[in-house]
Parts: C-alpha cells; sequence; structure tokens
C-alpha cells in the first residue's frame, strides 16, 4: 500500500509541473498559485502521512490538508427562466488548516481554495479563495474571548445580483472581495444559572469589475449582538437577544435615495439540549429597519428563529429550522422579508455510508418593489457518502431548486447532479 501511496505522490508533482495547464480552463494564471502551492504541499507529505487521515503534527500543533475533487452537470447554469445554458464541470478544492491549542488559547489558520471549470460554458469557470485567522483565549472557565478575522475574494454567478431576471447574461461575472473582522466574549460557564454573551464585528465589501452595474452594491456593514441566558432546568435556558446591524453604501444608484439603514431585532425564547431526544432554540420577536433617507418608508415585523434536531437513534438526526428576516435588496424595493423553512434527515447505515435527504420552502417578498414583486423558492436534495478508507471519502448527490415569481423573468428551474472525492492527509 505504501508503494500505491508513493506513486500516487509522484503521479500529482508531475501532474502540477507539467500537465496542469490553467489557460485550457480559462482560469487566470495569477489564481493558480494558490492551488499549485496546495497541491505542492500535498504531494511532498510521505506514503504514511497520506495514509494516516488524522492530520499532522507540526510546530506544536495540527495541520490538516483536505483535497477534494468533484464531477457535476448544472442543466442550468444561470438560472435563466427559458433557453437554458448546461454543462458537465470539474470542482478542484484543496483545504488547509492549521490549529495550535492549549489549555487557555488556541489559534487557527484556514485556507480555503475552489476551482470550477465547465467544458461546455468557460465563461462560468471561476476561482474563489478564503483566508481566515481566528483567535481563541480562555483564561477561566467562566471567560472566552475571541477574535475572527477573513478575507474571501470570489464571485456572484452569472444570472444573479445585479443580473437577476433581466434577460441579460454577462460575459463574466460580478467579481468581489470583502474583508471581516469579528470580536465576541462570553461570561459564564456551562453550568451556571446565567450567561451573557456578546459580538460585534465589521464587514467591507467591494465589487472588482462590471463597475457601471457593481459599484451601487458596494457597502460596509457594522453588526453587533449581546444573548443572555437564564437556567429554568437543569437542561433548559430561557434566552433574551438583542441585534443591531448598520449599512452603509458607497454610492447611491442615479436618482434614488440612499439605501443606507439599521436593522435591529429583539427575541426572547428557549434553548433546551438532549430533552426527549432533542436539541434546539426557539425564540421570537420584533423586527425594524430604519432607513437614513426619508424618502424611503420603514418596516416593521414579527420575527422568529426554530432550529430543532431529533435523535431517533444515536445514528440518525432529523433537523428542522424556520425563520423571518430582512436581508438587504439586490435591486428590487427597499428590503426583503425573507420566510424560510428547511428540514433535513442525515442517517448513517454503517459506520461507512450515509445519506442526507433535505428540502427548503421559502417566501421572498419585496418591500416597495413598484411592480409588487414576490418570489417563492423550493428546493429538494439527496447524497450519499461512503467512507472507503478512513482517509478517502466517495460521494455523490443531486439536487432541484425553483423558483416562481410574480415576474415571470426571475422563474427558474434547475437539477444538478455531482460526484466527488475527499482525500483527508
Amino acid at each position: 500500500m505504501k508503494i500505491a501511496a508513493i506513486r500516487s505522490v509522484d503521479y500529482w508533482q508531475r501532474w502540477i509541473i507539467n500537465d496542469f495547464k490553467w489557460e485550457k480552463r480559462k482560469l487566470s494564471n495569477k489564481y493558480s498559485y494558490g492551488l499549485c502551492i496546495s497541491l505542492l504541499i500535498f504531494s511532498q507529505m510521505s506514503a504514511a502521512e497520506l495514509l494516516d487521515g488524522e492530520g499532522i503534527d507540526f510546530a506544536g500543533g495540527k495541520f490538516s490538508p483536505e483535497l477534494m475533487v468533484k464531477e457535476f452537470h448544472d442543466d442550468n447554469l444561470t438560472s435563466a427562466p427559458s433557453s437554458e445554458r448546461s454543462s458537465f464541470g470539474t470542482l478542484i478544492q484543496p483545504h488547509l488548516t492549521y490549529e495550535l491549542k492549549n489549555n487557555k488559547h488556541r489559534y487557527t489558520l484556514d485556507y480555503l481554495f475552489s476551482a470550477a471549470t465547465h467544458y461546455s460554458s468557460h465563461n462560468d469557470d471561476y476561482v474563489d479563495q478564503t483566508v481566515s485567522a481566528d483567535y481563541e483565549f480562555t483564561p477561566t472557565s467562566k471567560i472566552k474571548m475571541g477574535i475572527d478575522t477573513e478575507y474571501f475574494r470570489g464571485h456572484d454567478p452569472r444570472g444573479t445580483g445585479g443580473a437577476e431576471g433581466t434577460g441579460v447574461v454577462q460575459n463574466s461575472f460580478d467579481r468581489y472581495h470583502h474583508y471581516k473582522i469579528d470580536g465576541n466574549a462570553a461570561y459564564g460557564a456551562k453550568s451556571s444559572k446565567a450567561q451573557i454573551e456578546i459580538d460585534m464585528g465589521h464587514i467591507a465589501k467591494d465589487y472588482d469589475n462590471n463597475a457601471s452595474a457593481t459599484a451601487v452594491r458596494d457597502r460596509e456593514d457594522l453588526y453587533g449582538s449581546s444573548r443572555f441566558y437564564y437556567r429554568v432546568m437543569p437542561k433548559t435556558q430561557m434566552v433574551l437577544e438583542v441585534r443591531v446591524a448598520e449599512y452603509h453604501y458607497d454610492i447611491d444608484a442615479a436618482g434614488t435615495a440612499s439605501l443606507d439603514s439599521t436593522t435591529s431585532r429583539v427575541l426572547a425564547g428557549v434553548k433546551w439540549e438532549s430533552t426527549y431526544k432533542t436539541t434546539g432554540t426557539a425564540q421570537i420577536g420584533y423586527i425594524q429597519k430604519n432607513f437614513d433617507a426619508g424618502s424611503r418608508a420603514d418596516g416593521e415585523d414579527l420575527t422568529w428563529e426554530l432550529g430543532v434536531q431529533w435523535k431517533p437513534r444515536s445514528y440518525s438526526t432529523v433537523s428542522l429550522n424556520t425563520s423571518r428576516d430582512f436581508t438587504e435588496t439586490s435591486g428590487a424595493g427597499n428590503f426583503t422579508q425573507n420566510d424560510a423553512i428547511d428540514a433535513s434527515w442525515k442517517h448513517e447505515w454503517s459506520s461507512k455510508l450515509s445519506t442526507n435527504l433535505k428540502m427548503n420552502y421559502g417566501e421572498n417578498t419585496f418591500d416597495q418593489d413598484t411592480t409588487g414583486r414576490s418570489d417563492d423558492v423550493f428546493g429538494v436534495g439527496a447524497s450519499v457518502d461512503y467512507k472507503l478508507r478512513r482517509w478517502l471519502d466517495l460521494g455523490a448527490g443531486y439536487s432541484y431548486d425553483e423558483r416562481d415569481s410574480t415576474i415571470n423573468t426571475f422563474d427558474y428551474e434547475r437539477n444538478k447532479v455531482e460526484a466527488f472525492v475527499t482525500v483527508k492527509f
């Protein structure tokens, strides 16, 4: 087996250095470096490490590389109502994680590279990259503090964002990057009568191309929240939560008032653990959106969040989530009210074989949209995962999504089939 692994190492090195030509897939060379570096790191590992699957001890911490290769077919790449474009494709996704921790400190570095090529539609090829660094400090059993940072460079798929429902298929999709920093703190042990959590953060999102259409979507978000938990039973807590988010857009669309606004939420509910084989959180409250521009109508409504996991057996989990929230508009109306529900069932048939079924439904209402637009969205999916070895997973899946809108140009149906291999080093 070691001989086979060593041969595999040699193959990957030759493939990276000699055979992998990004220009054939019309992917920019400047983005290929991340993938090549990741794969070269994989290829330099010993055969024993390749076959372990438990990560690699390095500099006092744990280095956990992972490589996923996926083959897929998408029958509606641009989410179009008609004249759909379909294509087979390949997704290559190396993932590198390094964690260093002791009793009080935990440092995590993470790098994810995603590169996809579509055999019949190279305009939909993309390269996305995410780099994150997190730090957690736990000086006592009652105090925990942390800071999370992230840099993401990615894209809006064609037919989404500003091009959604226009009937115009861009030659290239909208690319953007964002920076994120988030700080959090918590006081109270898990067994304490009361606990409090606070977090606040900042996200800056900027588009990199198609400025005539995307400049009005550049923005900065400032957000914060606080949660208070009070234990009323050994495994049940009452929860009171307040969230505030401010949205600041760099520029306003021509002839329209500013979308700068503040969204506030107050929720109260209950959180429980392992009660009658269920774990979950149920909260209900009030949401309000206030615009800086007096010419835009403010919004308010009932809001809720429900998340429940039921485990009828230790190897079977049923999950149910439902919520109502306000989200930023992509061009229609002042904002979007989203009512959503999703359910899933994961079942482990053996230590190697598992399946996952999922379903989601949502109603999206575009507040103050002159066309009166509202959408119903629906999706189902099924996947199977087989752990061939401790370090090797094989899987396949199918998903179906549709949108039924009061504006016909926003309707679409989409089927996607995929098969993947995941190697954990």
